[in-house]
């Protein structure tokens, strides 16, 4: 969140882009970011078959969030940064859940 704040274009600049090979610095940030998604959710007890849908879940939310904060999306006069924090709350009582 804090790097799409300070780097906008750049992090818009990388969303659906093709890595050109494994050392691509998009490829590498990109498993940087599911290896640290990937290392969350081991703290659930999530079946290996929904994996895949969980770091899809947590991508969403984070890049949704992110982008709507960015783009000046939030325009009430509740804390943003209370709003995340709810986020991450909520997301973690979902996957607990399971």
């Amino acid at each position: 969140r804090t790097f799409v704040l300070e780097h906008p274009g750049r992090y818009a600049a990388t969303i659906g882009v093709e890595p050109s090979g494994p050392d691509d610095p998009v490829a590498t940030a990109g498993r940087r970011l599911l290896d640290s998604f990937t290392a969350v959710l081991r703290g659930y007890e999530i079946e290996e078959a929904d994996v895949d849908h969980a770091l899809r879940l947590l991508r969403s939310l984070f890049h949704g969030f992110a982008t709507l904060q960015v783009a000046r999306g939030f325009q009430w006069s509740t804390d943003v940064d209370e709003s995340f924090e709810w986020l991450v709350a909520f997301t973690d009582r979902g996957l607990r859940a399971l």
